[in-house]
């Protein structure tokens, strides 16, 4: 019924007089759509695809999105498929196997989960723990302690802003406790943009002139394949499988 208001309201389908809930579109669909016994036109509940259960659902990506975002648009706008619901409580079950995954794949590229490109500036670091101790309970420090983490904020405070010691000392520690000790650099690079840079080098062309990446489509088949063998979803439909389409053609 929502489906049918959608496209009523935008005047793309009109009313059936002889039949009371019925509509007929008014344009004519662009392509094929998907074919007769393809997952993608089957019927789906609001149910974990695990469990079954109903409750507390949330929508998982089976190619996770810190690889799917950058992937190419062919590819990356067929993502429905591998979008499946799971409970919290099976979603956070296999999440853990699916880190375990990711971790082997940072090894395999020799790139770290976070990125490379960051930089860290540890004696921003040092003098951003020593305001943030003295802010959280100087009461508490020994004086002996607390005077060395005074000296060390001052002393970066005076050379930070290249001025005597002259500004209020709260403000001093405020500013020192919110210092940036680590942020990306210029030439930062996220993890799975450069996963799918190296899976998308070998291109081939299809039988139609289209363009085709057979290791970005091992990729995928990898982490459905993945899902199946960790989580074993007794609830999910026989006709998603992990040579499903990956193109949106």
């Amino acid at each position: 019924r929502k489906k049918a208001q959608w496209y009523l309201k935008r005047e793309l389908a009109a009313l059936i007089p002889t039949e009371s809930r019925s509509i007929r579109l008014t344009f004519e669909a662009k392509g094929s759509g998907h074919k007769v016994g393809d997952y993608m036109v089957e019927e789906r509940y609001n149910k974990c695809v695990s469990c079954g259960g109903s409750k507390d659902l949330t929508i998982h990506h089976v190619v996770p999105e810190m690889y799917r975002h950058w992937m190419p648009l062919s590819i990356k706008s067929k993502s429905s498929r591998d979008l499946l619901l799971l409970c919290k409580q099976c979603h956070t079950r296999y999440e853990a196997e699916a880190v375990k995954l990711k971790k082997k794949i940072a090894s395999r590229y020799n790139v770290p989960l976070e990125g490379i490109g960051w930089i860290s500036l540890p004696e921003y670091k040092r003098v951003k723990k020593a305001a943030s101790a003295l802010i959280r309970s100087s009461d508490k420090i020994p004086k002996d302690r607390l005077l060395f983490l005074e000296s060390t904020v001052r002393d970066f405070w005076v050379s930070y802003e290249h001025k005597k010691d002259e500004d209020d000392w709260e403000t001093v520690l405020s500013k020192c406790s919110l210092l940036e000790d680590h942020f990306r650099g210029p030439d930062f690079r996220e993890h799975g943009d450069i996963v799918i840079t190296d899976l998308t080098k070998n291109m081939t062309l299809n039988e139609k002139g289209e363009e085709t990446w057979p290791d970005l489509e091992a990729f995928i088949k990898q982490w459905r394949k993945h899902f199946l063998d960790h989580l074993k979803p007794s609830h999910l439909s026989s006709l998603w499988t992990v040579d499903g389409d990956i193109y949106s053609r």
